[in-house]
């Protein structure tokens, strides 16, 4: 009986020995060379870079632009990874931020020309108010149409493999005798 608890003693700790040895095989679905975007907490801003490799839980990035670093990060402490899909256009940012300058301008430049100008007509005036509102909604709609044109850099999120969970941890065995 005591032989017979040593060897399931024994073959226990070596399979939980083995599961804590083991490193996670799952990989990245992301091909060599591809631009991506990675978001951890160690970074201020995103890292744009191209994908190099995976080694075990690592992976290794080459860095877009003028620093060209090689970066390598754990799975563990990336949060986000993201793919490229290439430049989109109609990009909503752009054509809000182009048809709110677009309007002011506008607005300002029929203010200053009601102000400035009078009818053909001398019993006539030009409403400021009318005037600079019919200019701000054209401006605002030509600016609206130049946001249109801006293409931006649209990202997927790749999913990242779980973490298998270390079971070493805060895990002691021990033998006896009675």
């Amino acid at each position: 009986m005591r032989l017979k608890a040593l060897v399931v003693s024994i073959g226990l700790a070596c399979l939980s020995q083995n599961l804590a040895a083991q490193t996670s095989n799952a990989t990245v679905g992301v091909a060599p060379g591809t631009r991506v975007r990675v978001k951890t907490p160690t970074l201020v801003a995103p890292l744009v870079a191209n994908f190099l490799e995976q080694r075990g839980d690592t992976l290794v990035f080459i860095e877009d632009g003028r620093g060209r670093g090689v970066w390598s990060f754990d799975l563990a402490q990336i949060d986000r990874l993201e793919t490229t899909r290439g430049e989109v256009g109609r990009n909503k940012k752009a054509m809000q931020k182009y048809a709110l300058i677009g309007g002011v301008i506008g607005l300002a430049t029929g203010i200053i020309f009601a102000s400035t100008f009078d009818p053909s007509n001398g019993n006539r005036k030009y409403s400021r108010v009318q005037t600079g509102i019919v200019a701000g909604l054209a401006g605002a709609g030509f600016g609206f149409f130049i946001g249109s044109l801006k293409t931006a850099e649209a990202w997927t999120v790749v999913p990242l493999p779980k973490q298998a969970p270390d079971l070493s941890a805060g895990f002691s065995f021990g033998l006896g005798r009675r």
